[in-house]
This record gives C-alpha cells, structure tokens and sequence, in this order.
C-alpha cells in the first residue's frame, strides 16, 4: 500500500499534488454561520459552497461552526475534532475521473451533550449572521397526523422542563434568541437546508409554536429581528464506505476517517431573505429567488419520489444499489413512464423544458457507476416519504381524475416490502420510526388489504376517496401473488 498521512491541518502541506488543499489561511477567518447537523450531506453540499467561496474568492467572512446535538453524534465530532475540521470530498465522477478536495471551511465545532451552554453562547454571539440547519425531518418534531408541531413530544417536554440544558433545536434556538434580545444584539437569518417541503417556513412555524408556549414574551422580538428563507437543496451523497476510506488511501494517500462521497451534480437555491446583507453565494453556482416552489417540487416529486421508487421496488427485487436497480430495463421503463404520465401533468408551475431537461439529469445521475448508493439508506424512514415525495402527486391527479395506476402499485409495493423478505425469500432489516406499526398493518393487509392504507398519520383521508381505494386494491392483488419484476413488466406493457 502506498504511503498515506492523516488528514490533519499539520499534513496539509504534504499530501500530493493530485489533492486539492484549501489555499486560504483557515485562522484569518470570521466565523459568521453556525450550523446545527454536522453530518455527511451537509458537508458535502452547503461547506462544500462555503469552502468554494473561500478558496476561489478570498471570501473570508462566512467561516462555519459546527454543531452536533445529538448523542449519536459523538462520533462524528470526535473524527472531525480529531482532524482540525478537515475532510475529504471524494468526488466520483461517471467516467471514473475520481477527484479528492480537503475542505476547511468548518473552523469551529461544539459538541452540545457536553456543553450546552458553551452553544447557546456562541449561538448569541453578534458575529453568527446565519444559523443554517440539517437535522432531517425527524428533528423538527411535527406531529405524524397532522403535521404541525408537536409541542408534547419527549424531546419537546424535556427541554420545557430543562431550558438550560436542550436537546432539541427549538430550545436552543430560543435560548440564544433570550441571549440576543437581553443584550441588544441583532437578530440573525435560520436557514434550513433540510429536504422538506417549504423547509423555512416549517422552521418557523415550529419555533413560533414552541416560543408562544414557554417564552411568549419573545415572539414578537423573533418576528421583528429573524427571516427563514425557504431553500431546495440537491446533492446525492451515499453512505460512506471501508473501501471508499481504503481507496483514498490508495489513489490520493489520504487517511481520513469520515470522508464525505459525492456525485459531481450540486445545486443549491434559496430565497433571498437574509436579515443582514445577502452573502455573495452566487459567486459559487447558489441560485437566489424569489419563488422556490418550481424548484422544490421538481425536486421533491421527481428526483426524491424517484429516489423512493427504486428504493423499494429494488429491494423487493432483491438489488442493492440504485445503480443496479436503473440499469435494469424493466425498472427504468416502470420509473420513467410514473414521471412522465402522473408527475409531469402535477408540475404545473414550471416550464414543460425545465421539467424534460431535470428528468433527464437525475436518471443520468442514477447511472453514474461509481455512486454506490445503497438502496437500504434509501427505503430509511419511508413513513416520512412516502407522505413528502409520492402522495401529493396520488392527490394532485386525483382532483383531475388523470392516472395513478403506477403510483397505486408503488403504495402497494410499499406494502409488500414492509414484510421485510425479498422476492428471493432474503429478509432485510425495516428502519423506520414506525416500522412497528408498518410491519404489523402490512401482515394484517395480507388478509385485509385495506388495512395498510388506514394508516391515517401516512395516508390521511385518502382511503375515503374511491377511486385511490380501487387503484390499491387492483395493484396490491397483483403485488401479493406475483413477484415485483413480474408487476412491472406488466403494467409496462399496457
């Protein structure tokens, strides 16, 4: 095995001439963003934008300091701790032209099982213009059924009880904001950049709710000095592998111990809705706008929804990867025809082009061969899914009494693979919040297929529209006595 040094700031200067190194001094920096959610897509999309600007332009103003709140966490800061901020970005691209980027741009990081009030503190701080997030969707406790916020949720309750010591964003982003409005200091910009519907104004319609409950002398401060911009952001970014660590090794003598992989698309657009000034992020390829629903729900129904599709059709079929899963033609067919016949006619906001040209990009993008992007971390947390990526088109064709054969047999594939075994007889593991409800409704449904869609916090009142009702019955028939492949081929042929 060829020489290698630990990625460190100390063996910057030493790696080869084939690594890119961040060429800016990483202690001139002002740390104005402090992000909560220092996980593997956030290092691979937005300090992968802030490390761009920094290195390309000198921009010195918008250093990150990281913030895990999480006890799951621990791992993560302890690695990146370890190595001064610094990792990899591996890029694969499809010709097997690999690149390895170290980014620098997180210069701090806090760790808030350990100290909470070291966080609340740097969170007040004047020089922290943005508290950008990415604490997936299950972070921002909203109510199954509802959606709204669920202020008697545990973590929600505790940090009630406990306001100095939260575990949740909400009771720490109302700390500092107490903090900030004692001293006089500006408010700042909350900036979601997680892969939910109208994201900022999910934020904000949480923290309002859980700020009119235990401080509701502050909403009005909140309201006058804080904007949450709504963003979509879009990178595919698969679980990082031994072998990914051991190839770094190889090509690029890097030992890093979390590298982050990344296919070569990023794209990145926000609404532009900064409390100070807007940052020069356009600088680096980040789209600002005005109106992000185009943008958000050609992402969420086409490019997630079909993320969801190959997940679990996949591995009903006994494939592990999207790749594996794209190349086949069956499949392909299958997922292309559901985008072209029910998504397409849905996506009435954006330009018949646009849509054409972003079908395509994200197909190519599933091909690429080197993404190993594993069908498993895909099918994690379907409940939540299901509801974002593939119902709203269910509903938007139902009003218009247009097709939802392909969607139907989506739902009842979905049923099928909740009964955790392949078509080869393989079982593999359910990870969900609710898989205990999930795997005991789709082994009801075998006798009484109607039970898996009265799951009312995944479903709604959709089992009350009849024409949803005869679709699923016709589909999840066919799901239980034939294998998926077999479902497929058929439903392609008509």
């Amino acid at each position: 095995m060829a020489k290698f040094h630990y990625l460190n700031a100390e063996n910057l200067e030493v790696l080869p001439a084939n690594v890119g190194v961040p060429a800016y001094n990483r202690d001139a920096i002002t740390t104005s963003i402090l992000h909560i959610g220092v996980g593997n897509f956030h290092r691979s999309h937005q300090a992968y934008y802030i490390n761009e600007l920094i290195d390309k332009y000198k921009d010195l103003n918008y250093g990150i300091c990281g913030v895990d709140l999480l006890d799951s966490d621990r791992k993560m800061y302890n690695i990146l701790k370890d190595q001064d901020g610094l990792y990899t970005i591996y890029t694969k691209e499809p010709n097997g032209a690999h690149k390895a980027k170290i980014i620098g741009s997180i210069v701090e990081y806090f760790y808030g099982p350990e100290n909470p009030l070291a966080v609340i503190e740097r969170m007040s701080n004047p020089d922290i213009k943005i508290i950008s997030l990415t604490i997936a969707e299950d972070g921002y406790h909203l109510n199954e059924i509802t959606g709204a916020f669920d202020i008697n949720h545990p973590a929600v309750a505790e940090d009630i009880k406990n306001p100095f010591s939260p575990k949740t964003v909400f009771g720490y982003l109302t700390q500092s904001f107490k903090l900030r409005k004692l001293r006089g200091i500006a408010g700042c910009t909350i900036l979601s950049c997680d892969n939910i519907k109208s994201n900022g104004d999910t934020i904000k319609k949480s923290l309002l709710e859980y700020v009119s409950k235990v401080e509701p002398e502050l909403l009005q401060w909140i309201t006058e000095n804080t904007t949450f911009p709504n963003t979509m952001v879009d990178r595919i970014n698969p679980i990082t592998s031994s072998e990914d660590r051991n190839t770094l090794k190889e090509d690029f003598s890097i030992d890093d111990q979390w590298p982050v992989i990344v296919e070569p698309f990023s794209q990145w657009v926000i609404e532009d809705k900064f409390v100070h000034e807007t940052p020069a992020w356009e600088r680096v390829g980040v789209q600002y706008t005005d109106a992000i629903a185009p943008y958000e729900n050609l992402k969420l129904k086409l490019l997630n929804a079909s993320h969801t599709i190959l997940g679990i059709l996949g591995t009903l079929h006994g494939y592990k990867t999207v790749y594996e899963t794209t190349s086949d033609d069956d499949f392909l067919t299958f997922l292309q025809a559901f985008l072209d016949e029910e998504v397409t006619p849905t996506l009435s906001d954006s330009d018949l082009d646009a849509i054409e040209k972003y079908k395509k990009s994200i197909i190519s993008r599933f091909q690429n061969p080197h993404i190993n992007d594993q069908l498993f971390r895909i099918c994690q947390e379907s409940s939540a899914k299901i509801p974002l990526f593939i119902l709203p088109t269910v509903k938007a064709q139902l009003l218009s009494n247009k097709k939802i054969e392909k969607a139907a047999l989506i739902i009842a594939a979905w049923a099928k693979y909740n009964d955790g075994i392949d078509d080869n007889e393989n079982s593999y593991e359910i990870v969900d919040t609710m898989s205990g409800t999930l795997i005991r409704t789709a082994a009801l449904s075998i006798q009484n297929p109607i039970k898996f869609i009265e799951i009312k916090a995944v479903f709604g009142d959709l089992p009350q529209n009849p024409l949803f009702v005869d679709a699923y019955l016709h589909a999840i028939d066919k799901v239980r006595k034939n294998k998926i492949k077999q479902c497929i081929k058929e439903i392609n042929a008509l």
